[in-house]
């Protein structure tokens, strides 16, 4: 197993089925098998199990863990038993090399002609976060990028690209290509007008979804 640097615990490590794509390039570094649990013919849980899981993928660095096979006990085989990939992701995420000093002095410097999507935006749900916006057409179809400031989640490091903006049709509008925490990414859109706050419903599968509300720092 090539293993890398330990997360410290409760770092949050998406969790992926077989059938699922993982939304960043990756690579297995080792597999983990799973199968002391015993249970009664009437149920059981695999939560103990999926907690070793877990706990090993910090451990050996993981960045991601895709399960593989999920068998569960039966009058034969009491043991309940699971395997997953562990995975490191082998891109590099796009970073904004800018400084908070630097970034306040564009947003001084630019201040008459700012477009109202740009400038400092704070959230609080799910994880309370702080995001830059500004000028950025370095990517095709980019008008404006988002980057984190600072935020709880470990996983998304200063000056990570959380959202690629591009102006809408009609003036006051964006396309937001947002990245969710696990990476992913979602397409939206939202108006925004002369608002000091926007809120972006993003599903997160076919049956949940985050809401998530931006209020802009003056």
């Amino acid at each position: 197993m090539a293993v890398g640097p330990a997360k410290p615990v409760g770092y949050p490590i998406p969790v992926y089925t077989e059938d699922m794509t993982v939304p960043r390039p990756c690579e297995v570094i080792g597999t983990v098998s799973i199968g002391g649990g015993r249970f009664t013919m009437f149920g059981g849980s695999a939560e103990s199990e999926m907690l070793k899981i877990m706990r090993t993928a910090r451990e050996k660095g993981a960045d991601a863990v895709q399960m593989k096979s999920h068998e569960e006990p039966g009058f034969s085989e009491a043991n309940f038993r699971l395997v997953a990939d562990l995975l490191r992701y082998t891109d590099t995420w796009e970073t904004i090399a800018i400084s908070g000093e630097a970034f306040a002095a564009y947003l001084k410097a630019n201040r008459r002609n700012l477009d109202p999507i740009e400038g400092v935006w704070d959230a609080y749900e799910p994880i309370p976060h702080r995001i830059g916006i500004m000028r950025d057409a370095s990517k095709t179809g980019r008008d404006y990028v988002a980057f984190i400031l600072g935020t709880k989640n470990p996983s998304w490091r200063r000056g990570y690209t959380k959202i690629d903006i591009q102006r809408g049709t009609q003036p006051g509008t964006y396309r937001f290509g947002y990245y969710l925490d696990n990476f992913s990414k979602r397409e939206t859109t939202i108006i925004l007008g002369k608002r000091m706050a926007f809120t972006l419903v993003i599903p997160t599968s076919d049956d949940e979804a985050d809401i998530i509300t931006y209020s802009k720092n003056p």
